[in-house]
């Protein structure tokens, strides 16, 4: 493999700490993999006395794997993550047992935690609160700065502590727990510590902008005054949900007394698309001044564009889509939440665009509601099935028995289509039940005339469906709300029944789809992948960044993250910003940042 000046510098720099700073695309697990055998081949350590720490089991088997390829034989190299590595110190010491928690335990005991409190479970995002947990553990002397999203410090600390509590009670741990556990036994018994501080003498950390406050600390107890390599972008800290702080790798430099090298040159990313990324990420104060330069050929497309509305923002991303995929590009589409809207979703559907997911969500529906509501529009389009009429009968109640249905249905062959006149003929004398017929055939007749939006207003208000919903005790307003806003996408009734029944096909709920496909996931999880293709939608505030951002710090974060979304993308990079008030949705403050 062929090195420019810039990556040889790193790989042939010296014995002593040395903080790289390796922008996107910049080829840094290849100068990584090289740096070892240098050490080895040049520097004379030897493999055993080598440890490289990563972040991720799968990227620690892929460095071992490419490692031993370029030293054609099985090295003595120590290729871990930081939780292996603390877990080995862990079981070296620690002679009774303990086993480490599930993420299912964790809420459990959480819940329980929380029906002790009687705090109520419904208004408590559970898996933030564990993630409060998480960074409360990890800023050790820093907890004076914490503050949980969803409690004060006071009812926090309370519930932490009775979590936590209940932990040591059964005798697990959870990843945090491993490095105050190391800390705790370093601390302990110096004999112990000095086994492992002995143990090795270079050490080189991959991804250095993830490493949190308590791992740092742990790092420099084994190994101030040796040889650390750390390798990283403070550009692309993006988990200070887990701790971490682009402030890490700038306290690295002063700590070490290390030497920086820059790695500017990104062999990923057209030329559009970088300078893009460095106007947006320049409006950061906390990073190391340097200019990333494309080396990949071509300017490359990026469109940053305003949207009337989500539906036609998605509608042009989908055509561009589609387009790249029949040419066989690799596309994806990054979302800042795991939530995929079902907008989105029917729009690349009814396009034909095959969807890969990965680690996505959404809002549970209520369906029994929404195909009620498409039960009534059908009926008022002409389908006037008994399937329909049997779904919406007593929805408010008609006194329309299902007994009563059969018998019509009989009455007619056994037709699955009913008639109001055969409806009529078999009520004999009920002249109640008469008058509810007829009352339902008029309302029908009154919701042919109207829209979709308001024909929802229609059936809940004047049909009588709010009513029902009231006394069943349904929470109903979130769905409601959903379908107003739907309805407005989608004026006619027919298209608005479409839309439901295209998200609802069975066919379409494939995970991972044969062929070309579209790949959906969070822009947390596009972390070190890349597309030839990315599209970033829904760029407004609230969401990029997002709506938890309430200082100067939080939007530096958000807008790392952003960073993070557009290097991934090789050719071609769309972003999309929605000025919809209808929506209460405004372009983020981002959007002039890319100029």
């Amino acid at each position: 493999m062929k090195f420019d000046d810039n990556q040889i510098s790193v790989i042939k720099a010296d014995s002593g700490p040395l903080l790289v700073t390796a922008g996107p695309g910049s080829g840094k697990t290849a100068v990584l993999t090289h740096r070892i055998l240098y050490l080895h081949e040049k520097l004379k350590i030897p493999y055993e006395e080598i440890l490289v720490i990563t972040f991720t089991k799968a990227a620690a088997l892929e460095m071992k794997s490419r490692f031993e390829k370029l030293c054609e034989s099985d090295s003595k190299v120590t290729f871990c993550t930081f939780h292996s590595l603390f877990y080995s110190i862990i079981k070296d010491f620690k002679k009774d047992s303990f086993n480490i928690i599930s993420q299912n335990e964790k809420l459990n005991i959480l819940k329980t935690v929380l029906m002790d409190l009687k705090i109520d479970l419904n208004r408590i995002d559970l898996v933030l609160l564990l993630d409060d947990f998480s960074r409360y553990k990890n800023l050790l002397d820093k907890k004076g700065d914490f503050s949980s999203y969803q409690f004060d410090e006071k009812d926090f600390i309370k519930i932490y502590k009775m979590y936590n509590d209940e932990l040591i009670l059964r005798k697990l741990l959870d990843y945090d727990d491993f490095v105050i556990c190391v800390e705790k036994y370093f601390n302990e018994d110096e004999t112990f510590f000095l086994k492992w501080q002995n143990k090795f003498t270079y050490c080189l950390i991959d991804e250095f902008q993830d490493i949190n406050y308590s791992q740092y600390d742990i790092i420099k107890k084994l190994f101030t005054g040796k040889g650390v390599f750390a390798v990283g972008d403070e550009d692309q800290s993006i988990y200070a949900f887990r701790g971490s702080s682009a402030d890490i790798c700038l306290k690295f430099k002063k700590d070490f007394n290390a030497n920086v090298i820059k790695l500017v040159n990104n062999y990923r990313s057209r030329k559009s698309i970088v300078e893009a990324g460095m106007n947006l990420i320049s409006y950061n104060t906390l990073r190391f001044d340097k200019k990333i330069v494309s080396k990949s050929r071509g300017e490359g497309e990026f469109k940053a564009k305003e949207y009337i509305s989500q539906f036609d923002e998605y509608d042009s991303f989908a055509k561009e889509i589609k387009y790249g995929l029949n040419k066989g590009k690799s596309v994806a589409i990054l979302l800042r939440t795991n939530f995929v809207s079902d907008t989105l979703k029917y729009v690349l559907l009814k396009n034909k665009i095959q969807i890969e997911y990965e680690k996505t969500s959404k809002i549970p529906q209520n369906t029994e509601i929404i195909d009620d509501f498409l039960a009534y529009f059908k009926l008022s389009l002409g389908e006037l099935t008994y399937k329909n009429l049997l779904r919406i009968a007593n929805k408010p109640n008609r006194f329309i028995s299902r007994n009563f249905l059969s018998e019509c249905k009989y009455n007619e062959k056994n037709s699955e289509i009913f008639s109001y006149v055969n409806l009529y003929k078999n009520c004999e004398d009920k002249n109640y039940l008469k008058a509810n017929i007829f009352k339902l055939e008029r309302n029908i007749k009154e919701l042919k005339k109207l829209d979709s939006f308001e024909g929802i207003i229609y059936i809940m208000k004047v049909i009588g469906y709010e009513k029902y919903l009231f006394e069943k005790q349904y929470d109903y307003k979130n769905d409601f709300e959903e379908m107003k806003f739907i309805a407005r996408d989608f004026p006619l009734p027919s298209d608005f029944i479409d839309y439901y029944e295209l998200l609802n096909n069975e066919e379409n709920k494939v995970i991972k789809p044969e062929g070309n496909s579209l790949k959906v996931c969070t822009i947390h999880a596009s972390k070190g992948r890349e597309w030839d293709e990315v599209f970033i939608p829904d760029v407004n505030e609230g969401n990029i960044p997002h709506k938890r951002a309430v200082n100067k710090e939080d939007t530096e974060e958000e807008r790392r993250l952003f960073y993070v979304a557009m290097t991934r993308a090789k050719e071609k990079l769309w972003i999309g910003f929605v000025n919809d008030p209808s929506r209460n949705l405004k372009p983020s403050i981002f959007k002039e940042e890319l100029k």
